[in-house]
């Protein structure tokens, strides 16, 4: 999972420093993904030098400066194409996941595009799935492959739930 979408998109929700991304991660999204200081704030110093945000120092009282950064309208951009991407193979939950909790940032058309995709590929792996039950030649592999059923016909379900609150036909 990338930290660095993951980052552009609670900033593209509010300007924030550091410790309140870390914050957020755990409070918010700790069924999605989990981030370090040691992993989030040298993306933050990566996408600061690339433009993507922005930082402004706050000087305090016997304390260093609070550095609050923004997303720049460059960051927002990527963000968005992003968002509009499919999930990839790798961490397609979590990926999904993520995209959905930050899909403020898309109208509510490219929101329904997205779980859209998401139940096509799911369906597919289903499908893919049956066929190979089909095929398969031991207990054990059929039993895994009833597992991975179950979690793509649960999945749908949701998903199917979800789209009835989106409105989508």
């Amino acid at each position: 999972m990338s930290h660095r979408y993951l980052i552009l998109g609670l900033l593209s929700e509010r300007p924030m420093t550091g410790y309140d991304i870390k914050k957020r991660v755990q409070e918010n999204l700790s069924t999605v993904t989990n981030a370090s200081y040691g992993t989030l704030y040298p993306m933050l110093h990566r996408l600061l030098k690339e433009g993507a945000v922005k930082v402004k120092e706050i000087p305090q009282r016997s304390r260093p400066s609070k550095k609050v950064y923004r997303i720049s309208q460059a960051g927002l951009d990527e963000l968005q194409a992003w968002l509009k991407q499919p999930a990839s193979d790798d961490q397609i939950k979590r990926e999904f996941l993520l995209k959905l909790y930050l899909a403020k940032a898309l109208d509510p058309q490219q929101l329904r595009a997205l779980v859209d995709d998401r139940r096509d590929e799911i369906e597919a792996r289903l499908r893919s799935l049956r066929a190979e039950k089909k095929e398969a030649d031991s207990p054990q592999q059929v039993w895994v492959l009833d597992y991975a059923l179950y979690l793509c016909r649960a999945e749908i379900d949701w998903l199917k739930q979800l789209e009835a609150t989106l409105g989508v036909a």
